[in-house]
């Protein structure tokens, strides 16, 4: 037994002392992407002044915008800012493996692995928050500890699925009163068979006015799918275009998960993931959605703001955010696919009113009451819920972010 106790000691100490420097992956920032975002022009920081009666929140997560933009990383950064164009009431960090210490458009980020930094941002903290499932586990672990209460926002039906795998229970009893769920989509919280008591349902902010195109620069051509992964489509998009020559197709590689790509098919362009979507819905003539799984649709919406038709697979997701603006087909139906987009080309009444019901769609999902509803909540319900508890150690951190 003695031998087991050293080594175990010897273990703590070596977590202690380079837990920071055995973390691999986390951000890769390219010249290209640098120059793409304006890196050289962010501030530094490193002076964390007191709080002064402001709410100080934290999110723990696995990814940030500008360098992963899927749809969960830009609703938090929504959030963010609205939350920040109020410099008295808010304070903002962002922490996720391997950001750089600098400030995005007025959020301030750090190493999610940086130990002084990260327990030195605690200790001021008064909400955790964060969206990956992977680091649900640690945020409650750490809200147990120190008091903080803790709001997770499911984002994908894979987060909900997985908590019953792990578990009896959706909230950790250790956390007692102090954890929340914040879920994108009523079909969402459905599926987690769950009480609603601190639980809300918030959808995707999504601002038409941030993505709508001016008719005037809009030059429609092609038939797009945003993120060509397997889940997302690409194997549909490839068989779609090799059906349908006449028609110019747009694939742009997504942030996450194993694109499906064929540069051999001559009317499929391929892109890489780009932060810049205004110009692709300037050249899009209609999005297509063909998920076999989707909790909301950022992208429909996002697209149905400068009025272009959208075609999609019946998700319970997607038929929540859509309505009937969209256009659904299996994406077990290529054919129906086909016909869809021969319909909408054939037709131009047609695709004019499909424009039409796209546009007053999007502006209907309006997100300024929901951004009003998210901030009274999280000031009026989740702030309170804090509790005394003793500051993290830094061992307890090397243990839980690895």
């Amino acid at each position: 037994m003695p031998i087991f106790w050293i080594l175990f000691v010897g273990l703590l100490v070596l977590l202690f002392l380079y837990g920071d420097a055995a973390v691999s992956g986390g951000v890769k920032i390219t010249p290209e992407k640098a120059a793409a975002v304006k890196y050289s022009t962010w501030p530094r920081w490193s002076t964390l002044e007191p709080a002064d009666g402001r709410i100080r929140v934290l999110w723990i997560d696995q990814d940030y915008v500008p360098w992963v933009n899927a749809g969960s990383e830009i609703c938090s950064h929504q959030i963010n800012k609205f939350l920040i164009n109020k410099p008295y009431k808010w304070d903002i960090f962002v922490a996720t493996p391997g950001y750089p210490q600098r400030t995005y458009e007025n959020i301030r980020c750090f190493d999610l692995y940086d130990t002084n930094k990260l327990l030195e941002v605690l200790s001021s903290t008064n909400i955790i928050m964060g969206h990956s499932y992977v680091y649900r586990s640690p945020c409650e672990y750490i809200s147990k500890v120190t008091g903080i209460p803790f709001v997770g926002w499911p984002h994908t039906d894979n987060y909900v699925k997985a908590v019953p795998r792990d578990r009896k229970h959706w909230f950790d009893p250790r956390c007692e009163g102090r954890q929340f769920s914040a879920f994108n989509s009523q079909s969402l919280f459905k599926l987690a068979k769950i009480e609603k008591t601190n639980c809300r349902i918030f959808i995707p902010v999504v601002d038409y006015r941030d993505y709508a195109v001016d008719p005037k620069k809009r030059e429609p051509k092609y038939v797009t799918l945003s993120n060509v992964n397997g889940n997302k489509g690409g194997d549909l998009l490839k068989l779609l275009a090799l059906s349908c020559p006449d028609m110019e197709f747009l694939g742009v590689k997504g942030g996450y998960g194993k694109q499906v790509v064929d540069n051999t098919i001559p009317n499929l362009t391929y892109i890489s993931h780009t932060d810049k979507i205004k110009e692709i819905y300037a050249k899009t003539w209609v999005q297509i959605m063909p998920s076999k799984a989707e909790t909301w649709g950022r992208t429909a919406v996002e697209a149905m703001s400068s009025g272009i038709p959208v075609v999609v697979s019946p998700t319970p997701g997607l038929r929540e955010c859509c309505g009937d603006a969209a256009l659904y087909v299996s994406r077990d139906d290529p054919e129906g696919w086909v016909t869809t987009l021969r319909s909408l080309k054939d037709n131009q009444e047609f695709y004019n009113k499909r424009s039409k019901k796209a546009l007053e769609r999007a502006r209907a999902l309006d997100p300024r009451p929901v951004l009003a509803q998210i901030e009274d909540w999280l000031e009026n319900t989740v702030a309170p819920a804090q509790r005394p508890g003793r500051p993290l150690t830094a061992v307890e951190k090397n243990l839980l972010f690895r």
